[in-house]
């Protein structure tokens, strides 16, 4: 007599086969350590990946704390980004939280990009960690991140791939957009002084000399000799108005400009996004938010910037 096949070992088989496809097709886990960075992983990822973000929007990523929703991301993350150049202080406590099998990968480091050093405070000379401020460095940022998210899910590869190529594309072509649209700021009004001296790579792409009251947020804020080397800076060069960042308080650039009678103006985006309803919900529209604030501030047709 055949031997018919039981149903429920059938149907048992067959969920078994159909749990297996669905886990070898979920999205990869994957963190990053801010929300410049998990913008720019996301549009590479797309709906291949599941990516989590450390430091909310508008939070300092200097000098995050990671919280219990952040502990339990790492601990189901299959890949990390970080920035890397000691932006992210609390890294150590990152790679301490995942597997030791996980990628933490640091993606200004491996970008290749050259660097440049930080200008003024107690980490002058230091390679300045915030190269994404060059769309020209963020197309290299994706190039890393599409070949790391290759690597870890080989058959999404050319999705990835070609998500990266044109948002590198896109990245570029940015560039020149913003050059164009801040060629009506005259060259004896483009001195971008802001409260942390944040904007290196920016103001390289974009043909400003650039200071900050301090150089770093990762040091000491708005201390007595940081205020008068500023302020003897202001009053030497004159400049049309002095700039404060969104993740820090606007209270040592007000400060700054009691003393100098100075205006000012903000927020600059630069080391995080805003919230989806506001001004800066992605990387292109921060860097076109910050072009468009230095425009109408630093043009020659500028009305008052105001207190």
């Amino acid at each position: 007599m055949p031997i018919r096949p039981r149903p429920m070992l059938i149907a048992a088989c067959a969920l078994s086969l159909s749990m297996t496809t669905q886990a070898d097709e979920s999205p990869l886990r994957v963190v990053t350590t801010f929300s410049i960075l998990g913008d720019l992983v996301q549009q590479v990822a797309g709906g291949d990946a599941r990516v989590d973000t450390l430091t909310p929007v508008g939070a300092e990523v200097h000098e995050w704390e990671l919280i219990p929703s952040n502990f339990i991301a790492l601990e189901e993350a299959d890949l990390v980004f970080f920035n890397g150049y000691s932006l992210e202080q609390w890294i150590g406590q990152v790679r301490a939280t995942v597997g030791s099998d996980v990628p933490v990968v640091a993606l200004a480091e491996e970008s290749g990009y050259a660097t440049r050093p930080i200008v003024t405070g107690d980490y002058a000379g230091d390679a300045d960690p915030q190269l994404w401020m060059d769309p020209r460095a963020a197309a290299e940022y994706v190039r890393v991140i599409a070949e790391t998210l290759a690597e870890a899910r080989p058959e999404a590869a050319e999705d990835f791939s070609a998500r990266g190529d044109a948002l590198s594309q896109s990245l570029h072509e940015l560039h020149a957009e913003l050059l164009e649209s801040m060629a009506a700021i005259p060259d004896d009004r483009r001195l971008l002084i802001t409260s942390e001296a944040a904007f290196i790579y920016f103001a390289e792409a974009f043909g400003f000399e650039h200071d900050g009251i301090w150089g770093t947020n990762s040091e000491d804020e708005g201390t007595p000799s940081q205020i008068m080397r500023i302020v003897d800076l202001i009053e030497e060069r004159r400049p049309a108005a002095i700039f404060w960042e969104s993740t820090i308080s606007d209270r040592h650039v007000r400060s700054v400009a009691g003393e100098t009678e100075v205006d000012i103006a903000g927020p600059l985006f630069v080391d995080s996004l805003s919230e989806p309803d506001g001004e800066a919900p992605d990387y292109a529209s921060m860097l076109r938010h910050n072009a468009r604030l230095l425009t109408e501030t630093l043009g020659e047709s500028n009305g008052e910037s105001g207190h």
